[in-house]
């Protein structure tokens, strides 16, 4: 019933302008959708197995429909082909009002996206300025339009395919230039405010300005990557990495801040945030644990039953404190938590170690998955304790 295709990498899969009568869902590779502009490019998304992309081609428009952004292989990627005519072949069997519903919800989708988009990609202020208007459509009549600034973030996000913060960068350039303005200090209480009259006059004048700080931004990004980024690319988990950059191991000279997102996070937290004593984290769900290095964190009387665990010899917990990602802290919380007699003869065989010593991956493995059982079923126990003591 669909057809599949498959493309090398750095094939194009299709153009933006080009006319989209299908989506597509990824069986194996990745793609990246980007918006082009003149020599430029601006990447919106990168999507892998079990993605779908290319939707907008399936929410109405017929013939006339057109690619809104482009498409090209990041990797050698297969993908299947849905087709608008695919869905409807879909939807016989079902329930025409759930069908009307669905289709109804799709077409006002398409009808939204195509209000807000901009006519070129390099309007992005001005197609941000028109989700603005949009969430703030009841009060456009009144003398002052007053909406949230948590809702005008997350639709202008959603609706433009913009990192949240290039959305707050945005807001922020509008209300230093007094097109708007932003009252409350609580995230959540924040509000933006602006006179609808006054509103598009002052929107000329400095949307240009505005559009070209947000082209060296995305330019900025595109050469950039931040500490998801590396876990993607490295392989590793979030914690792995910030261990390596907290041990001072992580060459300094590549750590690097987005200047405008630095600057307005200082803003809000003040040259008090670094004096502050760092807070300690501490692990009382087993939804938080997922490798070793977490048990770190867990209560000191939680740590000190797994410590005593009889199951696990002397050379075994010498695997776990010679394991890279056990932090100098960990370690010593390990030797001194030992019941005294292994402690003792782990800190004997830690010091006739040689530099050749390595640790057995497969047994670390086996190690790490029967500490981590063992903290979840200690941590369940005392949850259904305290439950009992409460229902008591």
């Amino acid at each position: 019933m669909f057809s599949s295709r498959r493309y090398e990498e750095g094939e194009i899969l299709f153009r933006q302008g080009q006319p989209g009568v299908s989506a597509h869902i990824i069986k194996a590779g990745k793609i990246e959708v980007y918006l082009e502009n003149g020599n430029k490019e601006q990447q919106l998304a990168v999507f892998g197995a079990g993605q779908i992309f290319g939707e907008m081609a399936l929410l109405g428009g017929g013939k006339e429909a057109t690619r809104t952004a482009s498409c090209r292989a990041l990797t050698r990627t297969e993908v299947i082909n849905l087709s608008r005519a695919h869905l409807l072949t879909m939807f016989k069997g079902v329930d025409p009002i759930l069908k009307h519903l669905v289709l109804t919800l799709v077409n006002r989708l398409k009808s939204m996206n195509d209000k807000i988009q901009p006519g070129r990609t390099d309007h992005i202020c001005e197609a941000f300025c028109r989700v603005l208007t949009l969430v703030a459509k009841a009060d456009m009549g009144t003398e002052l339009a007053n909406i949230f600034y948590d809702e005008v973030l997350d639709q202008a996000a959603m609706i433009l395919a913009l990192d949240a913060s290039d959305c707050a960068f945005i807001l922020e350039q509008l209300k230093n230039r007094f097109v708007i303005r932003i009252e409350g200090e609580e995230a959540s209480k924040r509000q933006i405010m602006f006179n609808p009259k006054e509103f598009t006059a002052r929107l000329t004048h400095v949307a240009g300005e505005i559009d070209e700080l947000i082209e060296k931004r995305l330019v900025q990004r595109s050469v950039l990557m931040d500490i998801v980024g590396l876990t993607e690319a490295a392989g590793v988990e979030k914690t792995q990495v910030l261990n390596k950059i907290g041990g001072g191991e992580f060459p300094s000279e590549l750590l690097t801040f987005k200047k405008e997102d630095l600057e307005l996070w200082l803003a809000e937290v003040g040259p008090e945030f670094f004096a502050a004593k760092a807070k300690r984290k501490v692990i009382t769900s087993v939804d938080e644990i997922e490798s070793f290095t977490d048990l770190a964190f867990l209560k000191g009387a939680v740590l000190k039953q797994i410590l005593a665990n009889e199951e696990v010899g002397v050379f075994q917990w010498i695997s776990l404190i010679k394991y890279e990602e056990t932090s100098e802290e960990f370690q010593k919380k390990i030797l001194s938590g030992l019941p005294p007699r292994i402690g003792k003869e782990v800190k004997n065989e830690l010091g006739q170690l040689d530099d050749s010593f390595e640790v057995d991956e497969v047994e670390f493995e086996e190690l790490e998955e029967m500490l981590i059982d063992l903290a979840k079923e200690i941590l369940e126990q005392a949850e259904q304790q305290a439950d009992t003591s409460a229902e008591g």
